[in-house]
């Protein structure tokens, strides 16, 4: 059951592994584990992840049920309608 989203924040923000190891000062073996939930962070580690991909640390996980919509998952959710508004418009 996968429970972290950093493979897909990597690539909403266009950070390579290599990229975010250098940042929080730990191998890109240990950011492949991680994005692959071979391991799982430590808290520090998860703070320091969240801190380099610019994120609020409850990004980092995969909503469950029940959970709190954060708002840059609002966020997202407006740009898109916006742009399927224009799109249908023929405002392209």
């Amino acid at each position: 059951m996968e429970i972290l989203r950093l493979k897909q924040l990597m690539n909403l923000k266009g950070i390579s592994r290599e990229e975010l190891s250098n940042k929080v000062g730990v191998s890109v073996t240990t950011i492949s584990n991680i994005s692959s939930e071979k391991n799982l962070p430590t808290i520090s580690l998860l703070i320091q992840l969240a801190e380099a991909l610019d994120v609020d640390i409850r990004e980092m996980f995969i909503p469950t049920k029940g959970s709190i919509i954060t708002e840059s998952e609002v966020e997202e959710a407006k740009a898109l309608l916006e742009k399927s508004l224009h799109i249908l418009k023929g405002n392209i």
